[in-house]
């Protein structure tokens, strides 16, 4: 929400300030998104533990900053044998990656981080 309507303070614990800044950092919204939405009942969204998709998005960033790389050198006008073990380097990520990202995504859906409803 925008700074466009009135400010309201409320006077908190230092414990009480770090579990509301945790709950609110987990369902990654501001802290004063989180208060209001408690305060009046909205949906809090809930994203579970995210550090499987980070990890998945920094493999993905990585990779593709290398193919990114790789076309700028062809599009520079650059020999494709100059690049040629970059490329196959790039391809071996990618396999890899495809595997560790299922294996992950199957254990997370499937395994050892599900959680149980209403834990």
């Amino acid at each position: 929400m925008a700074r466009n309507g009135v400010q309201f303070n409320v006077w908190l614990s230092e414990e009480e300030k770090s579990k509301i800044q945790q709950k609110a950092n987990k369902a990654g919204i501001t802290m004063s998104e989180y208060v209001r939405r408690c305060a009046l009942g909205k949906r809090i969204p809930s994203y579970g533990d995210v550090t499987i998709l980070q990890g998945i998005s920094a493999e993905l960033g990585k990779i593709g900053s290398n193919l990114n790389q790789i076309a700028h050198h062809l599009n520079a006008g650059g020999s494709v044998y100059s690049v040629y073990y970059d490329l196959l380097e790039v391809i071996k990520d990618w396999n890899d990656f495809r595997f560790m990202a299922m294996k992950l995504l199957e254990d997370f859906c499937c395994g050892k981080y599900r959680r149980k409803r209403g834990a």
